[in-house]
């Protein structure tokens, strides 16, 4: 087994992501998550996360059909054996967000940054291959509160009033660890079938608080306490297949199609106030379906488009409060598009071998708290080349949230991930003839 002379390039530029990714920007408000600071947290198991990576991302995170030899696509398990086999990929990335919100005239804004993804790709033997990934599945992370003040009735005192602030904040997420196998059963010159399974295991931590400070004016002020959290484990599945079709040398469609079982989240929720008292709940990862199309030219364009449902509705709700509520969620509905071009796969013009990506995606909140939300997202990113066969990647997003009701908090994003792919042909040997 040779390895070649470029690996070490590509260990320390792996080196340069791992000693950023620990570090986090917060604002001076000490926002207590780096990867989120939106109000809408406090509610279910937080923002979801996805399995996209920088290259997905920069094409709408539509990745049912795609097929690549690029990098690492876990929206659809099957889609791994598009990596030869004496391929081994290493991809690895940190985020950094801009996140505005506004309600009632009022705008506020905060940065944060943090480590984003782990995912590592390798040949198992002939059309077999698999992967291992580190994804977010939730994030929670906000501060916010409000003031008032009101008359107090006392007869000894006149004039006097009561004010009272309260403060809500939370932290914390869940993890999402991956095991991926792929097998590629049928191959012809003009048609292949590609079968894949992914296993996930589901855990992590959530902790809310809230603080409520009474200060009448003619006494001294009193703090009230709350503290909830709760801690998950659990699993999910997710199959899938892909079917390509040579519509002519060069040109092939690639029909995309994935299934997640509804499965088990088991978490432990604990209440703090003068005791504490922790009671278990049963909770459930949903049912998901997915299906997509994607046209390939030449290896310079990749189109792809895909419809995934989510149903939501059906799994038990988890309450601010930490309680089961059966119509908490609603199904979730998306769609995606993306669009990839790479001019030329050699020139002496570098700026002629990167990728270039664009990508849109609609869908719409899986909570229901305030109404069905909105969420509509326009991304790009490029691909670079460095050494012979690693890419950095970048992607860049913008996010728009809106309720359908009017006077609700809107939310606006903008997110930038920056990752590398290590692209090394590990497994071949050499021979004297």
């Amino acid at each position: 087994m040779i390895i070649k002379k470029n690996l070490a390039l590509s260990l320390v530029a792996f080196a340069a992501v791992m000693m950023a990714a620990p570090a986090s920007a917060q604002d001076s408000n000490d926002n207590p998550s780096n990867l989120t600071s939106s109000p809408y947290t406090r509610y279910g198991f937080g923002r979801l996360g996805g399995v996209g990576n920088a290259s997905t991302r920069a094409l709408g995170n539509a990745g049912i059909a795609l097929r690549t030899n690029m990098y690492t696509n876990l929206y659809n398990p099957a889609s791994l054996t598009a990596i030869d086999t004496l391929t081994m990929l290493f991809d690895t990335a940190v985020d950094a967000e801009l996140f505005t919100m506004s309600e009632n005239g009022s705008r506020e804004s905060d940065w944060n940054a943090g480590f984003s993804y782990l995912t590592f790709h390798f040949p198992l033997w002939n059309r077999f291959a698999g992967a291992i990934a580190y994804t977010p599945y939730s994030t929670v992370g906000y501060e916010y509160g409000g003031e008032s003040e009101s008359p107090l009735e006392n007869p000894l005192i006149t004039n006097d009033t009561l004010a009272q602030s309260t403060t809500y904040t939370g932290n914390g997420g869940l993890q999402h660890f991956q095991l991926a196998l792929a097998w590629n059963p049928i191959k012809t010159r003009t048609m292949q079938l590609n079968f894949g399974a992914k296993a996930g295991y589901i855990c992590g931590t959530v902790s809310h608080t809230s603080t409520t400070v009474i200060t009448p004016k003619s006494g001294s002020s009193k703090s009230i306490n709350f503290s909830r959290s709760f801690s998950c484990q659990g699993w999910d599945l997710l199959l899938g297949t892909q079917f390509t079709r040579q519509l002519k040398p060069g040109r092939s469609m690639t029909l995309g199609a994935t299934f997640a079982p509804r499965t088990h989240i088991g978490c432990d929720a604990e209440n703090k106030t003068d005791s504490t008292r922790t009671t278990s709940l049963s909770l459930s990862a949903p049912m998901k379906l997915g299906v997509g199309l994607c046209y390939q030219e030449d290896r310079k364009l990749t189109a792809s488009l895909e419809y995934s449902f989510e149903n939501w509705a059906n799994v038990p709700g988890l309450t601010p409060e930490l309680t089961k509520a059966d119509d908490f969620y609603q199904n979730v509905h998306r769609v995606a598009a993306g669009l990839e071009y790479r001019p030329k796969q050699y020139s002496q013009n570098y700026f002629q071998t990167c990728t270039y990506r664009v990508g849109a995606s609609a869908q719409n909140s899986y909570v229901k708290t305030y109404g069905k939300q909105k969420e509509m997202t326009a991304s790009c990113g490029m691909g670079m080349p460095i050494g012979k066969r690693s890419t950095l990647n970048l992607s860049v997003g913008y996010t728009h949230m809106q309720s359908e009701k009017s006077g609700i908090l809107k939310e606006n994003y903008l997110h930038m991930t920056l990752g590398i792919t290590f692209n090394e042909m590990m497994f071949y040997r050499s021979r004297l003839w």
